[in-house]
């Protein structure tokens, strides 16, 4: 294990009751940041002062943010949300009360996923219910990169740091429990908790670090658009490396192939994102002008290649070129979808047409069952009249065979 940060709580001796959590002093009404974490946030495996948790307390403390780390080893969300369930409350009520603004980074799962399993989510939503009725702004962190963070996040409306790209590769690739980032990943988190930070506290961060507001080849976007992945960076059409004959166009935050299947990106930070593809998370990273994946997979930009090798692509002549493929892209896909609009009308047209058929064959059948029944009735009239006929036949004679034998 890391050592533990000079600035986080005494850890509880094995077989000891855990110590209460250290209360803030009183200081002057400022923002406050509150790291409610586990080992992740105290730097297991980092060098000294390199953790997440150092590094938002690096640019935050200028800004006049007072950093908390309440972070213990092996804390779950279970034992937060039951057994220190009032001593955080507590030291909630005194960090509210000192501050003009509060907001508490909720780091917490990797154990609870060992032996929680489904509950966890319930348990974390008790935790976040808990920060927003004491008046604190709640953030989810995601450090193990599936989706009941955000799962709880969207349903409370609390606001969600998603993992980043290296965390998604190294879960993708080694995905135990507990799950410890590697310490290299820390500064990406940092990078992801500041953005949202910066957000919830209304703090200009993203003036101090150019550097996160830089998209590959030098082109700027601002944080909405490195929000919501439109015009963003990946914007443009790809080819696959091992498949130059394969096409993809991202563009409005969709990822649009030649197939006609597409998929919703999800941006991660400035230069990556992921998507949901059958029912699993796949991440991509801007690397020049490559886009790798998490399964391996590499794309090439098509603009603005140097002279073509077996691997890589040629090089697209000018803009005019792509905004031609672009518009013949368009062109095409109108084209495919009024083709499936056309199939589908002959589709129902031929379908009319056999739902009619067969109405006729039914009502043929219908008419030949109601003659059947019609012969039938009438055939079973004559028998029934022929049999009146024999027995009325049956009772003369024998009314003239007695006559006979009266008269002898």
């Amino acid at each position: 294990r890391g050592v533990p940060r000079a600035h986080a709580p005494p850890v509880a001796q094995q077989g000891g009751s855990p110590p209460p959590l250290r209360r803030p002093t009183a200081k002057a009404m400022q923002r406050s940041v509150a790291v409610l974490g586990d080992d992740v946030a105290l730097g297991q495996g980092c060098p000294i002062s390199k953790s997440f948790v150092d590094e938002i307390q690096r640019v935050l403390e200028p800004h006049g943010v007072d950093v908390l780390n309440w972070s213990r080893e092996e804390q779950t969300v279970a034992v937060c949300a039951t057994e220190q369930l009032n001593d955080l409350q507590a030291q909630l009520q005194d960090t509210v009360a000192t501050s003009s603004q509060t907001a508490v980074v909720i780091e917490l799962g990797i154990h609870d996923r060992v032996f929680l399993g489904e509950m966890l989510g319930d348990t974390l939503q008790m935790l976040v219910r808990v920060v927003q009725d004491m008046n604190a702004i709640p953030i989810v962190m995601q450090v193990v990169p599936d989706d009941v963070d955000q799962r709880v996040a969207q349903d409370l409306g609390a606001a969600f740091v998603p993992a980043p790209a290296s965390l998604v590769e190294q879960f993708a690739k080694d995905p135990k429990h507990p799950f410890i980032p590697h310490p290299d990943a820390h500064k990406d988190l940092a990078k992801n908790l500041l953005a949202v930070l910066g957000k919830e506290l209304q703090l200009p961060l993203a003036a101090d670090d150019k550097k996160d507001t830089l998209l590959a080849g030098g082109q700027r976007r601002d944080s909405k658009t490195a929000a919501d992945g439109h015009g963003s960076g990946f914007d443009g059409v790809w080819m696959h490396k091992d498949q130059p004959s394969l096409l993809e166009i991202i563009k409005d935050g969709i990822i649009k192939s030649d197939d006609g299947s597409s998929a919703k990106v999800q941006p991660i930070s400035h230069d990556s994102f992921f998507i949901e593809q059958q029912g699993h998370r796949v991440s991509a990273e801007v690397r020049g002008n490559e886009l790798i994946w998490s399964d391996g997979d590499i794309w090439c930009r098509v603009e603005n290649f140097g002279v073509p090798t077996m691997g890589r692509p040629p090089q697209r002549k000018s803009k005019g070129d792509m905004n031609s493929f672009m518009a013949a892209w368009e062109q095409a896909e109108e084209a495919c979808l009024q083709t499936t609009k056309e199939l589908r009308k002959n589709e129902i047209g031929s379908e009319r047409e056999r739902l009619e058929q067969e109405r006729r064959r039914i009502e043929a059948a219908r008419q030949q069952l109601e003659d059947g029944m019609k012969t039938l009735h009438e055939e079973t009239e004559n028998v029934s009249r022929i049999r009146e006929e024999v027995r009325e036949l049956e009772m003369r004679q024998s009314r003239g065979f007695f006559g006979c034998c009266s008269a002898g």
